[in-house]
């Protein structure tokens, strides 16, 4: 390995620790939450309710809603190593925070904080990646950003196993911290510093990320781009809906992004634990939770290559499906758990109607909606249009985890799964109906089809 390809492989090390240490906020709910709100445990630091619960789970989701639009202005200000620096000081504001409250107020307003780091880096992490690494690994590089988030996940449900509450937060310290320090010695992205006239220290850095001194036609394409972006007229909200493509677009991925959320996944992320451990647990609740993130990992791996080979809108379509099966089965297992039903001989269908639920959710619905949503958009909306649709994620995801506790504690969780059952399904017809095939097409291809409302692929000459 070249000690060019050595720093481009170092400054992704350095700046995705804070994308594991996103994923470690995720997965701290599922490790977490049924020790704080266990009634039986007189050790715990804080004590939380139900409500109180699902408000500490939902923080990071509020807060990243806040800091991801916002740093989309700043990160071109600031710079981008700059702000996945930033994002270091909220993290270690919060998880101190969490180890020493014995708050819930504190403890909820702490997650709120930490969530501000992660719309940060769920910002200025893929940017930065995208425009210091070499064409030949920038995809790759690129597609590791939800493969840290789910090591984050089981990595903190691994370590409830052993450390305290306590520990556990301040071990949580230790990624960004190595993060800011290994940042320091990584360089700004050149495309930042070209655009801000800085052009001596963005050939520096370029020869250093590229281990060649011959970098002015890289330079010159570079400028190009920042020319030609300066002379496009600035992108605002009319711009996606008053152009009917541009609107279709936005209404598929809208309901690309609903479909995620309405199939319960932050829900099942956030409270897999405490769901498994009231449907029977025909194992031990933290194993299974290890086994429920482990095959999520493992499904998020493999995903890209499924795509490729069998479509986005089969995999998408077979996904829905299968999310909403194994939903309704769980849902009916409940819902006789709840009416008392001897289910004894029978635990092991929740066990399998929830691994079921992880296999066919992550097989199309994780990856192929933000596949899509990339491809629809033109370029010069592109970046707006996904801005948009990660908010909605934001949003819907938050509303979807209350939904979820608010059912689950005063009716039942069953009518909870029965509902994100029929939303797949409501799903499944809709984008049967709206959504093209877009694989093998190009961006003019793909907007042709919005232009005319074909639904599925043709060749560009019968449209």
């Amino acid at each position: 390995m070249t000690m060019p390809e050595i720093l481009q492989y170092s400054a992704v090390f350095f700046c995705s620790l804070n994308i594991i240490t996103a994923g470690l906020e995720y997965g701290w709910a599922a490790a977490f939450l049924p020790r704080l709100q266990d009634v039986n445990d007189v050790n715990k630091l804080v004590s939380l309710t139900d409500s109180e619960g699902s408000w500490a789970a939902i923080g990071i989701l509020l807060g990243s809603l806040i800091s991801f639009p916002i740093t989309g202005v700043i990160v071109n200000i600031l710079g981008r190593k700059t702000m996945i620096q930033l994002s270091f000081f909220p993290y270690l504001t919060s998880w101190i925070a969490i180890a020493c409250t014995q708050s819930p107020a504190i403890l909820i307003w702490s997650r709120f904080i930490g969530g501000l780091s992660d719309g940060i880096c769920f910002k200025a992490v893929p940017i930065y990646i995208g425009e210091i690494s070499n064409k030949k690994v920038r995809g790759m590089l690129q597609s590791s950003i939800p493969i840290c988030v789910i090591t984050g996940v089981i990595t903190i449900n691994i370590m409830q196993l052993f450390l305290s509450f306590s520990d556990a937060a301040l071990a949580c310290i230790m990624l960004p911290s190595v993060s800011f320090i290994g940042m320091y010695f990584m360089p700004e992205s050149p495309y930042y510093l070209l655009k801000i006239n800085r052009k001596d220290e963005a050939k520096t850095n370029l020869i250093r990320l590229r281990g060649t001194k011959d970098v002015e036609d890289e330079i010159a394409r570079i400028d190009e781009i920042i020319e030609k972006q300066s002379r496009e007229k600035k992108i605002t909200l009319k711009d996606i809906f008053s152009v009917s493509s541009n609107r279709r677009a936005m209404f598929i991925a809208l309901l690309l992004r609903v479909a995620q959320q309405l199939s319960g996944i932050s829900a099942l992320i956030f409270y897999i634990s405490i769901i498994y451990k009231e449907s029977g647990a025909l194992f031990s609740v933290h194993i299974f939770t290890i086994i429920f993130f482990g095959i999520q990992y493992v499904m998020i791996i493999s995903g890209n290559t499924t795509v490729d080979w069998a479509g986005r809108r089969v995999i998408l379509l077979c996904s829905l499906f299968g999310t909403a099966l194994a939903l309704f089965v769980e849902a009916v297992y409940l819902q006789c758990l709840q009416q008392n039903t001897d289910l004894s001989k029978w635990s092991i269908i929740s066990t399998i109607a929830l691994i079921m639920f992880v296999i066919s959710y992550n097989f199309g619905l994780q990856n192929v909606p933000c596949l899509i949503v990339k491809e629809l958009f033109p370029l010069n909306v592109r970046k707006m249009g996904i801005c948009l649709s990660d908010i909605c994620f934001f949003i819907l995801a938050s509303i979807v985890s209350k939904y979820f506790e608010f059912v689950n504690t005063n009716i039942g969780g069953y009518v909870a799964f029965y509902s994100f059952g029929i939303c797949c399904m409501v799903n499944f017809f809709l984008v049967y109906i709206f959504v093209p095939e877009t694989k093998n097409l190009t961006s003019l291809e793909i907007q042709t089809l919005l232009q005319t409302g074909n639904k599925f692929k043709k060749p560009l000459e019968e449209i």
